[in-house]
């Protein structure tokens, strides 16, 4: 979340030079397409809308394959050394430990899952942003996350390698990765190849690895800017006002929670409906949904979302304006954490995002179907035994998001998970999880929100009859707003 408050400082720092860029805009000949298909959208045009945005001069196209290997070693290396002088058992490596690693083959580790949902992608992606940043495409880094997740495995850590690890570190971190790069690049790219130092500084707090990479050589490896030609954001900042838990399984009881600090943010990069879109790359659309409620004890009580999903390979529906969207391949990164239960893992599928305007009312919708090849499921309390299940699934994503005129914004968000019992036969997960929210301009870029998020577990043992469990909060947000 350091890095959504990044983005959003920057959107604050940057307002004064949208107001003239958009002054600058309309005394000039009219927009592009792109900038003007909805009269009645809030939006702040970014400086690269200006018609006298310098675009050049563009460095040559270059890729470095051997210094990201050292790179990758060299952050798998300073994560086990953090560990290690933390006294942290898991890092006590021997030669022995490493021998055992090889000997013993890989396992299905049950670790809390922050340490596996949450933490292991954002380590995987510095290993991402090692190779994306020195010119790589999205698909060559994931080699490297791979690689970088391959030697943690077999060498940091004292337990036998964990195959739950290996997929969720690689992964998760390129698709995490990919989003800070583009989000980084946008910070950066919106000044030309002569950004502000506070442009530097918020692009380096969203992606570290490109900020030290760029602090070496310089835009020898950055090619050309790289910008999106529509783009969305909502930034949170308030607290979880109530909620609560429970567990209907003997010996477990009920629970309120809140007041909490919370942040949390929306993007949308690349928006469905754009005049002209451009798909060619992956990830040139893409959707994040996060947030983070601060308490005592955040790996066991805290509620926290990252939804990551992108468009693989996709082609626009319709001229865009007054109606158009996309379809396509996604692929997903998913972390729901509930006060009581959890869901992670990956998906890919197909899917479709339309958008239809009448007038001064804008609606969007977004149907993704997804098979999850690694899924994770479980509660955060004992019953009995730690009840986490990894297996195969599928997950199903439904989207709306409503506007009217420039001044609110309905969005609900839901998402269904079944995690089959392949590694703990008999078992099964059957999650769902929704959002609603409302959010209401004030003035200018701000504004307030207000929301619940709802959840539903259901998980089912051969050995034991069904559990069933439920979670909700409801939160009120000051809201920065940056609209298209």
């Amino acid at each position: 979340m350091i890095a959504f408050a990044a983005l959003a400082a920057v959107s604050a720092s940057a307002q004064q030079d949208a107001a003239d860029t958009a002054a600058a805009v309309q005394q000039a000949a009219a927009p592009a397409p792109a900038l003007n298909y909805s009269p009645q959208r809030y939006r702040l045009l970014p400086p690269y809308a200006d018609p006298d945005f310098v675009r050049g001069p563009v460095p040559p196209p270059n890729k470095n394959y051997l210094i990201p290997l050292g790179e990758v070693v060299a952050i798998d290396a300073g994560v086990w050394a953090f560990n290690y002088l933390q006294g942290k058992e898991f890092a006590q490596i021997s030669w022995d430990s490493v021998k055992q690693n090889f000997d013993k083959g890989w396992i299905v580790d049950t670790d809390d899952f922050w340490a596996n949902g949450l933490l292991h992608p954002l380590h995987g992606n510095l290993n991402f942003n090692a190779a994306r940043t020195m010119g790589l495409n999205m698909y060559e880094s994931f080699g490297y996350a791979f690689l970088g997740s391959l030697i943690w495995e077999q060498f940091a850590e004292i337990q036998p390698p964990s195959l739950n690890d290996q997929v969720n570190t690689p992964f998760g971190g390129s698709m995490v990765g990919e989003v800070a790069f583009r989000l980084s690049r946008m910070i950066l790219d919106s000044g030309g190849y002569a950004p502000s130092t506070w442009r530097q500084v918020f692009a380096f707090l969203i992606n570290p690895v490109g900020g030290i990479n760029r602090t070496m050589f310089g835009d020898k490896y950055r090619g050309e800017l790289l910008l999106p030609m529509s783009w969305m954001g909502e930034f949170h900042f308030g607290l979880v006002l109530a909620g609560s838990s429970r567990t209907d399984a003997p010996g477990s009881r009920n629970t309120d929670v809140g007041p909490w600090a919370s942040l949390s943010a929306n993007i949308t990069y690349g928006i469905p409906g754009t005049p002209d879109l451009s798909l060619s790359k992956p990830f040139d659309h893409f959707e994040v949904t996060a947030s983070i409620s601060m308490t005592s004890d955040i790996t066991s009580t805290a509620t926290s979302t990252l939804l990551v999903r992108g468009l693989l390979i996709g082609e626009p529906i319709g001229p865009g304006g007054d109606e158009g969207g996309l379809w396509g391949l996604f692929t997903s990164y998913d972390f729901v954490a509930p006060a009581v239960f959890r869901i992670t893992g990956f998906g890919l599928g197909p899917g479709v995002s339309l958008m239809k305007r009448w007038d001064t009312f804008e609606l969007h919708g977004t149907g993704v179907a997804e098979l999850m090849p690694w899924a994770g499921g479980g509660s955060t309390i004992p019953l009995g035994v730690r009840d986490y299940l990894y297996g195969p699934g599928a997950a199903l994503a439904l989207e709306l998001r409503a506007h009217f005129g420039d001044r609110v914004i309905l969005r609900l968000l839901g998402r269904q998970y079944w995690v089959s019992g392949l590694y703990a036969r008999g078992s099964s997960e059957d999650i769902s999880y929704g959002i609603a929210q409302a959010t209401v301009r004030i003035y200018g870029m701000h504004g307030v929100s207000g929301g619940i998020d709802w959840g539903r577990r259901r998980a089912g043992y051969s050995y034991d009859s069904d559990i069933f469990q439920r979670a909700s909060v409801a939160t009120l947000y000051y809201t920065i707003l940056q609209g298209w």
